[in-house]
C-alpha cells in the first residue's frame, strides 16, 4: 500500500510538471537566416528587452532582436509569448508607427522598423521571417 501511494505520488508530480510546463511555453529562439535574397545580412542577432511601444502583460514576452543590412536596414524584434492568444492581443495593442510593420507569426509578435530600404527588398526580408516562423 505504501508503495503504490509513492508510484502514485510521483506519477502526479511529474503530471503536475507536464501540465503547468517546467518552463515549456517559454518560446525557443528563432533560427533566422543569416542572409536572405536580394542581399540581407544578418549583422547581429541576440535577446533584447521588448522593444518601446509593446504593451506590459501579467507574464512578460522573451525577446530578441536581430539587426540586417543592405541596402538600407532594418530591425527585426522577435517577441515570444506562451499563448498565441497572447502575441494576437500584443499585435492589437501595439502602436503603429512610420517605417514599422508588425504581425503575428505563431507564438510570436514580430516587429520590423527599417531605414532607407526598397519596398521589394524589405518584402523579400519580411516573408522570408514569416516562413522561418510558421509551424512545419
Amino acid at each position: 500500500m505504501i508503495v503504490r501511494r509513492a508510484n502514485l505520488s510521483l506519477l502526479f508530480v511529474a503530471l503536475s510538471a507536464a501540465l503547468t510546463g517546467c518552463g515549456a511555453g517559454a518560446s525557443a529562439k528563432p533560427d533566422l537566416p543569416s542572409s536572405v535574397s536580394p542581399g540581407w545580412k544578418l549583422a547581429s542577432y541576440a535577446q533584447s528587452p521588448a522593444p518601446e511601444g509593446i504593451p506590459g502583460t501579467a507574464t512578460p514576452p522573451q525577446c530578441w532582436k536581430a539587426q540586417y543590412t543592405g541596402q538600407g536596414t532594418a530591425d527585426v524584434w522577435l517577441c515570444g509569448y506562451k499563448v498565441s492568444g497572447s502575441a494576437f492581443d500584443a499585435v492589437q495593442r501595439t502602436r503603429a508607427e512610420a517605417q514599422t510593420v508588425k504581425f503575428q507569426e505563431g507564438n510570436y509578435l514580430v516587429l520590423v522598423k527599417w531605414n532607407a530600404v526598397p519596398k521589394t527588398n524589405l518584402t523579400a526580408l519580411i516573408r522570408t521571417i514569416q516562413k522561418t516562423l510558421s509551424p512545419k
